[in-house]
């Protein structure tokens, strides 16, 4: 079952994943993990801590970066991108849908990136995730000062 999608060179989204999907990320050349799930958001989700450790014995980078739409803040959209910006490879992004990792990743591209909103949400829609009702906010953050 394939459940990486790839966004842009170097960056996928996925769903939640496991590590059964290791080949899978490997064939991508996925070095780096960026889990956006908070811990116990849904029954029989693995935790971070054992995904974190199962995927670093996989040779994974391994990062916990939990967001709900409520917790959604520049602050993290910063940390998102340095995590990102940091890693070695290519990097997947995953939370329940991927919702949340690609709106992330558009956020710290109109952001980090300077990516004009219409690229943006073209790459997205691309991958299959509707972000046009954040075009606006993907404006204004494309026009903030650097």
């Amino acid at each position: 079952m394939k459940s990486v999608i790839k966004v842009d060179e170097g960056f996928f989204v996925a769903p939640q994943i496991d590590v059964s999907a290791a080949e899978e990320l490997r064939s991508h050349g996925i070095a780096t993990i960026i889990n956006n799930r908070p811990d116990g958001e849904e029954a029989g989700q693995p935790t971070a801590g054992d995904a974190g450790r199962l995927f670093e014995q996989e040779g994974f980078e391994y990062h916990h970066l939990p967001v709900t739409m409520n917790s959604l803040s520049p602050e993290v959209v910063e940390e998102f991108y340095k995590v990102w910006e940091g890693a070695t490879g290519p990097v997947v992004a995953h939370c329940r849908s991927g919702m949340r990792s690609i709106l992330l990743w558009a956020l710290a591209e109109a952001r980090y990136g300077a990516k004009p909103a219409d690229v943006i949400l073209s790459k997205a829609s691309n991958a299959g995730f509707d972000l046009s009702s954040a075009e606006g906010l993907l404006q204004q953050i494309a026009a903030m000062p650097r």
